[in-house]
């Protein structure tokens, strides 16, 4: 398998693009189960419940509707689906989640920027 650049890399809100993001992070996670009984000799697990968290950032955008819709579904405590696409056909799809951060900042030497971070309510899928 080659590497790929993150220069097609990009976030969609209702598959539309946001504008001016730069940068995207997912963590998935699982917590096994212990099922270890009396007699083993080696621990044993199971599977469990999976999680994802995960932020998104870039250049601030007061004129982005998809920005202005993650910003306000922030304020309003609304759940939103998107897609974090690693290229041009490859996607992670987030069908519900919760904002818990979005992170205005303005810096007198550099861009205005915005950062919004999640947590998933659901699975993740990969495509």
């Amino acid at each position: 398998m080659a590497a790929i650049s993150g220069t097609a890399g990009s976030v969609t809100l209702a598959g539309t693009l946001v504008a001016e993001i730069a940068e995207w992070s997912l963590d998935l996670s699982m917590s096994p189960v212990d099922v270890t009984a009396f007699g083993d000799n080696w621990a044993k697990y199971v599977a469990s419940i999976r999680n994802a968290t995960g932020s998104f950032s870039g250049n601030h955008d007061g004129a982005s509707v998809q920005q202005t819709a993650l910003r306000n579904a922030m304020l309003g405590g609304s759940a939103v689906a998107f897609a974090l696409h690693v290229n041009g056909t490859s996607e992670y799809n987030v069908g519900t989640a919760f904002l818990t951060g979005v992170t205005p900042s303005v810096s007198q030497t550099g861009a205005a920027a915005m950062s919004f971070n999640f947590q998933v309510s659901g699975p993740v899928t990969y495509s």
